[in-house]
């Protein structure tokens, strides 16, 4: 994952902390919950002294849409 953010944004962005939780979906026919995919959280810094380090210059939703077209799994992201 970091090479792709790499990749995409120089290496002005840097994971803080990532967390992976499993999910689960509810079958009604067997009347119980079965492990169904993932979910990452992630926590993603901008490089101090880069030329983009106001926040503005990218967006959540950008780098979230990023990483789950990549990835093909919901992901949760915060600037901190």
């Amino acid at each position: 994952m970091e090479d792709s953010l790499e990749l995409s944004y120089g290496d002005k962005l840097l994971i803080n902390e990532m967390i992976v939780l499993p999910t689960q979906k509810y079958d009604r026919e067997k009347d119980q919950w079965l492990p169904d995919s993932h979910t990452i959280f992630l926590s993603v810094k901008i490089k101090e002294g880069s030329d983009d380090y106001h926040k503005s210059n990218y967006t959540i939703n950008e780098v979230t849409n990023f990483l789950e077209s990549l990835l093909n799994l919901e992901c949760c992201v915060d600037f901190t």
